[in-house]
């Protein structure tokens, strides 16, 4: 007999003789299943200890009860906090999230969606990658289900909630410039792959003005990537010790990176995050980042999923502020 921890419909269907599209429309009470068959599966599933997965029952549901939410990586615990956000919008409504994460591929991205339209939820919000054919495929293939994106460059015919990405990277580069900073790395998502190019477009313009020598970095977004990326900068001496990050998630890869080669964050190496996760302040030393509340970018995307005529034409953009914090060695005077 199966561990009734891990027991499947496969393993119910195989247990009363039937196939599993079977075995699932009998235990649902659905479609035309003679009673006997019904009453076999039913008690198959008793013996085996047979419990549905809740997300799947969420997904076979349909549209009446069920938001979709397609992450870049969740990894990153800003994407939790968005989600949290969601369902305190959702869950006052009756209707749940079902998530899934793309971890920064396209093809699991695509996947993710395709999904999410085959089950019938009534909406989706995504933070997508690139320019993402996943967005132009749910539009063609689910045209009026509500769409948002998150963490894009506003465009329009879309809508995007989101921190407001030019005083995020302009405030983060005026602290950094003003604390002496003449040279500084931009490390962002590979050229086909970053969905926020206001921010890139705002390092390099803000750089010029400010007299910074900017450079941006690009690579995969992914810990170790991250962490690699960076070593292999500080490893140069005419390279750039100072870092702009895309979140706290990668900005903590400069930590790693910078400990791995004998540097000290705050002293040798400099880094400014963005998002302002709980755990930033904890680090030795506390990291300067951008803050801005999280989870409202969830509750602003769940309440424009359930009521979309009310976000039409809207690209709510959050407020963002400074966290000064240790990780930002102060230059003036060095020459």
């Amino acid at each position: 007999m199966p561990d009734a921890r891990r027991v499947t419909l496969r393993d119910v269907a195989r247990e009363a003789g039937v196939s599993t599209p079977q075995a699932s429309l009998a235990l649902n009470g659905q479609g035309r299943v003679a009673a006997t068959t019904t009453q076999r599966v039913r008690a198959a599933a008793e013996r085996l200890g047979y419990r549905p997965n809740p997300v799947a029952r969420a997904l076979r549901s349909g549209s009446a009860s069920t938001v979709g939410l397609v992450t870049r990586n969740l990894s990153n615990s800003y994407f939790l906090d968005v989600l949290r956000g969601m369902e305190e919008v959702t869950s006052a409504q009756g209707t749940s999230v079902v998530v899934m994460d793309s971890g920064y591929d396209v093809d699991r991205e695509l996947a993710a969606v395709r999904r999410m339209a085959e089950h019938e939820v009534r909406a989706l919000a995504i933070a997508p990658v690139g320019s993402s054919a996943s967005v132009e495929w749910w539009r063609e293939h689910r045209p009026g289900s509500p769409l948002v994106l998150l963490n894009v460059t506003p465009a329009p015919g879309v809508v995007v909630v989101g921190p407001d990405n030019v005083a995020a990277v302009t405030v983060a580069l005026d602290h950094l410039a003003g604390l002496g900073h003449r040279r500084v790395t931009f490390v962002c998502a590979p050229q086909g792959d970053v969905a926020d190019d206001d921010r890139t477009a705002t390092f390099v313009a803000r750089s010029r003005e400010l007299g910074v020598e900017g450079h941006v970095l690009h690579t995969s977004l992914q810990f170790d990537a991250v962490q690699g990326a960076v070593a292999e900068q500080l490893a140069d001496p005419r390279a750039p010790r100072t870092f702009l990050m895309n979140s706290d998630y990668t900005a903590s890869a400069v930590y790693r990176a910078a400990r791995a080669a004998g540097l000290v964050v705050g002293v040798d190496v400099s880094v400014v995050g963005h998002d302002d996760i709980p755990t930033s302040e904890l680090l030795a030393p506390a990291m300067t980042t951008v803050a801005f509340d999280r989870r409202e970018v969830g509750r602003a995307a769940a309440r424009l999923l359930l009521t979309p005529a009310a976000g039409s034409g809207t690209q709510p953009r959050l407020p963002v502020v400074l966290r000064a914090r240790n990780s930002v060695a102060d230059l003036r005077g060095n020459g």
